[in-house]
């Protein structure tokens, strides 16, 4: 499908969004939860089959926190993190799947910063446990965990940054190299986090930017799921419908 011939408007449709949201829900071979919220309006809905959920790799988590830590002047974006590679650098490279990029981020913007925070944006349902890395003999991690509604919060600190160029350039097309690439780069541009690795779980946290500005918020949830792709098809179903 040409994503140039999606999104072509302002409008915003919420109940048509919260109708593919109890679509979604339906879907078979896994447990789901949505979040969606028109920023212009603050009008939002959160539609989930309950409980937590495992979200793979925490790419928002530890982003949302750098971005956030960097608006109060805790730790600057431009804050050397790895050679000559700052924190900023190392969250572009997060955004496409690179693993390591995070956990370099997390060796600076420390376990705990990243808990504390949390703790203090009320986002109480959200564990962050660490990065689970895929070479021979990596440790184990526990599941990172949380809820529509709090990944939401996330995502609504980094919109609220979007009107500064810099923040843009590092959370625009999260979707590059994944099965959703075919959504970018059509008449609305997309921002944010999408987890990556072989993981239990799944996050698909997106900003939409619409002709004339607006911005709808969308997130996905999905673990125990049945096969790959099952998150990518749930969002496709948001999309579509806005």
């Amino acid at each position: 499908m040409n994503p140039d011939t999606l999104v072509t408007s302002s409008s915003v449709s919420i109940s048509d969004l919260r109708n593919a949201a109890r679509d979604v829900l339906e879907l078979e071979g896994g447990h789901f939860g949505v979040a969606v919220k028109d920023f212009q309006t603050g009008e939002s809905f959160v539609e989930t089959e309950g409980g937590t959920f495992d979200i793979g790799s925490p790419e928002l988590i530890v982003c949302a926190c750098a971005i956030d830590l960097d608006g109060s002047g805790v730790m600057p974006l431009d804050t050397i993190s790895s050679r000559n590679e700052t924190i900023g650098d190392q969250i572009i490279m997060a955004r496409e799947g690179n693993l390591e990029a995070l956990t370099r981020i997390t060796g600076r913007v420390q376990p705990d910063l990243i808990r504390p925070w949390l703790a203090r944006k009320g986002f109480s349902s959200t564990t962050f446990s660490g990065i689970q890395l895929y070479w021979p003999g990596a440790p184990q991690v526990e599941p990172n965990k949380s809820t529509p509604s709090d990944c939401m919060g996330m995502l609504s600190l980094i919109e609220s940054r979007l009107d500064e160029a810099e923040i843009r350039r590092l959370v625009r097309n999260p979707f590059t190299r994944t099965d959703l690439e075919d959504l970018q780069g059509g008449a609305a541009t997309v921002y944010g986090f999408s987890s990556r690795g072989l993981n239990a779980g799944e996050c698909r946290a997106a900003i939409v930017s619409m002709p004339g500005g607006r911005r709808v918020g969308i997130v996905v949830l999905a673990d125990d799921l049945c096969c790959a792709g099952k998150a990518d098809v749930a969002f496709r179903m948001l999309w579509e419908s806005l």
